[in-house]
């Protein structure tokens, strides 16, 4: 090179050693300074995984609210981390940017150096900010969780208190079922013994049927009392009556209409008729009419008879007018 900038004094080598010196101090100083990029891209990386982490911490929030918290605060200490690092990174521009006023060749590379590192610092900002943005969604989701917790032990609660309720009202009606099945337990003994009542009332009822029964049958045989079968009933008695419910008098009646005693002929011969009560002597009889009448005349004398015998001939006429009606 054609000459070495010594600042206001020009240029010259009278005083290589400093110059040499002072170059070498700005080309660390330019180091130091794209270390500090380097480093500075390096936190940037960091919180870029830490603001993953954030993301996934804030995914597992939903799970647990306390995890959560937790991430949110290593999320906090990242960033302001992050922080640290872009004010020292950019401090360090700020120092090369001097060193390179110092330097025509170091500056250009310090300061693109320098743009880098700001530019990495920006991107770490940035990173910070959405881990910032994530942590603060994470503590709005353990928020939300820690609400949804609380509404669900309020929910468990009043959960409890209805089971409460419930056996409560399930013992109630185990109490009621047990008094109605000792009423019922109870009223099946009044029953049974009803029943009981109810039977031996039954066997005294056919007890007096079956006496009362023997009493009509033993009253009927003395009404009966060994009649024939053709006038052993009441029908039948009053058929033999001829269903007259005045027989006694019907027969007054008749025979009083009938021939005197005293006015009937004894040896009424066979075939004598009658006009109404008084008797009509027929005009002939036949000599049959007359028993034993053919008999005594055949016992008479023949044409020739011996006259010494003595006979009544009239009386013997007599008794045959006699026995005529005559």
């Amino acid at each position: 090179m054609s000459g070495i900038y010594r600042g206001a004094g020009g240029t010259g080598d009278s005083t290589t050693d400093a110059t040499i010196t002072e170059v070498t101090q700005q080309a660390v100083n330019a180091a130091v300074s794209a270390t500090a990029a380097s480093t500075s891209a390096s936190e940037a990386s960091t919180s870029a995984t830490s603001a993953s982490t954030s993301e996934t911490n804030a995914a597992a929030s939903e799970v647990a609210a306390s995890s959560s918290a937790t991430s949110v605060l290593a999320s906090e200490v990242s960033a302001a981390s992050s922080a640290a690092s872009v004010l020292a990174s950019e401090t360090a521009a700020a120092l090369s940017e001097t060193n390179a006023g110092t330097s025509e060749t170091n500056a250009a590379t310090s300061a693109t150096a320098s743009a880098s590192s700001a530019a990495n610092a920006l991107s770490s900002q940035n990173a910070s900010s959405g881990s910032e943005t994530n942590a603060s969604n994470s503590a709005t989701a353990a928020a939300t969780s820690a609400s949804t917790a609380t509404t669900q032990a309020s929910t468990a609660t009043t959960k409890a208190a209805e089971a409460l309720a419930s056996q409560t009202a399930s013992a109630d009606s185990e109490t009621s079922a047990a008094t109605s099945a000792t009423t019922a337990t109870t009223q099946a003994s009044t029953a049974t013994t009803k029943a009981s009542e109810a039977s031996a009332s039954a066997s005294n009822a056919a007890a007096s049927a079956a006496s009362a029964a023997s009493e009509v049958a033993t009253a009927v045989n003395a009404l009966v009392d060994s009649a024939p079968a053709a006038l052993d009933t009441l029908n039948e008695l009053a058929a033999s009556l001829n269903d007259d419910s005045d027989f006694a008098g019907t027969m007054v009646t008749s025979l009083a209409g009938k021939v005197d005693d005293a006015q009937v002929l004894t040896n009424v011969p066979s075939g004598a008729l009658f006009t109404d009560t008084v008797y009509t002597h027929p005009a002939n009889h036949a000599i049959s009419v007359i028993t034993g009448l053919q008999a005594a005349l055949d016992a008479k004398a023949a044409s020739s008879h011996n006259h010494n015998t003595s006979y009544d001939p009239i009386g013997a006429s007599v008794a045959m007018a006699i026995a005529l009606g005559g």
